[in-house]
């Protein structure tokens, strides 16, 4: 059976800061995301439909945070948190989530593959 690996990206522009160590005041991002998926291919030769996963990430990840601080939604506003969230809602939707990726700049980000 052929399995692939499919990943789809997306972004949002949203703020961000930290107390304790980190010490950050409230700054903002273009927090970039990439999603991937790994499965057997279905009868006609594909994993996901594209366009059913840029229409769920729209509604599901863009529309829910962009603009917004993230101290409003998780008691430690970290990629690292994002980036969880994200993986916990995306596997509520698609089964073959394989894992996620969240930069908030071209050189650091955080992936997420679930538990081993």
């Amino acid at each position: 059976m052929t399995r692939v690996y499919l990943t789809q990206t997306g972004a949002f522009t949203a703020r961000h800061g930290h107390g304790g160590t980190l010490a950050e005041d409230v700054h903002e991002h273009t927090f970039r995301y990439e999603v991937t998926f790994h499965g057997p291919l279905n009868p006609e030769g594909y994993l996901i439909d594209f366009r059913e996963l840029s229409a769920a990430f729209e509604k599901e990840i863009n529309a829910h945070f962009s603009g917004q601080n993230l101290g409003d939604f998780f008691d430690n506003p970290t990629t690292e948190a994002l980036c969880l969230w994200i993986y916990n809602r995306v596997q509520q939707l698609f089964p073959h989530l394989y894992a996620v990726k969240v930069a908030e700049e071209a050189d650091r980000w955080v992936e997420y593959r679930g538990e081993a």
